[in-house]
């Protein structure tokens, strides 16, 4: 629930006057093509169908915010998120007086896109989307566990003027500063100091329904199993664990009050120091426990294959096909030239010399005849102790037969 304050006056495109407040729930997938324009109302066709409204004089459907793309990097992860919302008329003394505001949610039944969810105020429907309408982009109403947020938020781009009066640079925004005057809505430094009071929050659930699971952590989504799997997306630079421990007192204090007063905790020795069941550095936290602890029901979690960008992935493809077309064609290349080497090479055949030995009358000399295969010529040698020779050659054979003597 966002409030929207100001001065009365006709909105284009909407039945809505200011003062209002949008009831908004904000899902992805959203509609990427054909998107309603800013300020005008969507297409038939091209926005979700289907949407309920208790009183269409008083709540309406918000031209004013269709959602915003949520941009990531790397580029594959940005993404279109939708905001269905509704704007309903109210007057000044819902920012005086207290009021009721309910929201029903229904989780969708497993393998089904049912559920719902609807607000209200003071008992009094107001708006609701069905799990049907969202078929246009497969989204569904969610089914994981959430947590409730209240809290009192301010920014430029909600209620501020737009476009930006002429002579002004609408980039100063101090409400003790003149010169901001003109970037500021008219009244809106009277709302400060402001506070958000609240009565009592209340959940209900209903009894055995096994859709309806409490705790943060569930057995079909351990939310906890996923944070200890992907740590560094819920850590700071300068975290060391993504989930740091509850502080009880320890704020630097000079007196009593800077812990919250006696009923709460006391300044010891210039330090806060909390009474059971509160907690904060200075006490002014009630100390919270879940009632229904997470059980580990699995040890493993699942991890989807790595993915990579588009164009990452056909660079390697390319240049995996490239490396193995080169290997390929290398190997060919060289088997092909070693089997011409052997083909073409013209190397001389030499015949292979006849040996023929026979024993001599010297009892330590063979006689060996050489003859060469296609020569005309025999060549006769003789070993004697070792030594070879030339029977051809008297001179040596002389010599020889002479030193034996």
């Amino acid at each position: 629930l966002e409030a929207m304050g100001g001065e009365k006056g006709k909105l284009p495109n909407t039945p809505i006057q200011r003062p209002y407040f949008s009831s908004s729930f904000q899902v992805a997938p959203g509609v990427d093509k054909n998107r309603p324009v800013l300020m005008h109302q969507p297409k038939a066709g091209h926005w979700y169908e289907g949407l309920e409204y208790g009183d269409p004089n008083t709540t309406s459907l918000n031209p004013f915010f269709y959602g915003v793309t949520l941009v990531h990097k790397p580029r594959e992860y940005t993404y279109q998120s939708d905001a269905i919302s509704a704007n309903t008329q109210i007057d000044q003394s819902y920012f005086t007086s207290q009021n009721k505001y309910r929201v029903e949610w229904d989780p969708p039944t497993p393998g089904k896109n049912d559920g719902y969810i609807k607000w209200y105020l003071n008992d009094r429907y107001l708006f609701g989307i069905k799990g049907e309408s969202l078929n246009i982009t497969g989204s569904k109403i969610p089914d994981e566990p959430m947590y409730l947020l209240m809290n009192t938020a301010v920014a430029s781009s909600w209620g501020f003027p737009v476009p930006c009066p002429d002579g002004c640079d609408c980039s100063c925004f101090e409400c003790n500063n003149p010169d901001c005057d003109c970037a500021l809505p008219t009244g809106y430094c009277d709302n400060f100091p402001a506070n958000f009071e609240i009565d009592y929050v209340r959940v209900y659930q209903a009894v055995d329904e096994p859709k309806h699971q409490l705790g943060c952590s569930t057995e079909e989504r351990p939310s906890s199993l996923f944070i200890k799997g992907h740590e560094k997306r819920y850590m700071t630079d300068d975290d060391a664990v993504p989930l740091k421990p509850v502080k009880i007192g320890g704020a630097v204090c000079e007196s009593h009050l800077d812990c919250g007063g006696l009923a709460r905790g006391g300044c010891i020795k210039g330090f806060c120091k909390c009474h059971d069941g509160l907690a904060g550095s200075s006490c002014l936290s009630n100390f919270g426990f879940d009632d229904h602890p997470y059980q580990d029901y699995t040890k493993t979690l699942s991890v989807s294959m790595l993915s990579l960008p588009r164009g990452l992935i056909i660079m390697f493809v390319v240049i995996a096909i490239g490396f193995l077309t080169t290997f390929a064609m290398t190997v060919v290349n060289k088997k092909r030239d070693g089997s011409k080497g052997f083909e073409d090479t013209n190397y001389p055949v030499h015949p292979q010399p006849r040996v023929n030995m026979d024993k001599s009358s010297y009892g330590s000399m063979n006689r060996i005849n050489i003859e060469q295969g296609n020569g005309p010529k025999a060549v006769t040698y003789c070993v004697i102790d070792g030594r070879m020779i030339d029977t051809d050659n008297p001179t040596s054979t002389e010599s020889l037969l002479a030193s034996l003597q």
